[in-house]
């Protein structure tokens, strides 16, 4: 069970020769809300009357963000879109969106955080929504969608631990994204 969400981060992503490497993580927004969604493929194979195999494999995925407001530089670092020297950034109909590692945490009861890295995501253009004042003050803020994808160079597709910020992972969890550590040798 998660208790909050914070600490929204993003890295681009650059593909050399099939290897994904990233740039150093930067903060993106203030996050309010994280929608996560997978989709798998499944396959079944039935012999001498009843099921013999079953496999299922990730496919795909789609993040939604609910974030406080995105900067537009942010906004179009994400969006592969150009900033001029007056700050202004200039959308078109030809900009191609970079891939993207996406990380976050979330608290935990007992003082733990479930820490998130999604390691290869592109970014939709959003819709915005602007509203005159009323009587009444009411926010609008933003949402922005991403698909997420599966590495080339080794298959995976997320980076995800709990733990209490002082676990080795967590001490450079937002530094860098996280690449696989050794696995443990099983007895």
């Amino acid at each position: 069970m998660t208790l909050g969400l914070k600490d929204l981060f993003y890295a681009v992503c650059t593909e050399t020769d099939g290897a994904e490497t990233y740039a150093e993580p930067k903060r993106m927004a203030e996050a309010m809300s994280a929608d996560l969604s997978v989709k798998t493929a499944d396959a079944t194979l039935y012999a001498d009357d009843t099921l013999s195999e079953s496999v299922t494999e990730f496919a795909s995925g789609t993040l939604k963000l609910g974030i406080k407001d995105l900067t537009p530089e942010v906004l179009a670092e994400l969006l592969g879109q150009e900033v001029d020297q007056n700050k202004v950034v200039w959308a078109g109909k030809e900009n191609e969106p970079p891939y993207v590692a996406v990380g976050f945490r979330a608290k935990k009861t007992g003082g733990k955080y479930r820490y998130v890295w999604l390691l290869k995501a592109k970014f939709k253009v959003p819709g915005e929504k602007y509203e005159t004042k009323g009587e009444s003050i009411k926010f609008n803020t933003p949402d922005i969608e991403a698909d997420f994808t599966a590495r080339k160079k080794d298959g995976l597709w997320k980076a995800d631990f709990v733990g209490t910020e002082t676990d080795t992972a967590a001490t450079t969890w937002f530094t860098k994204v996280p690449e696989k550590a050794a696995a443990i040798a099983q007895a």
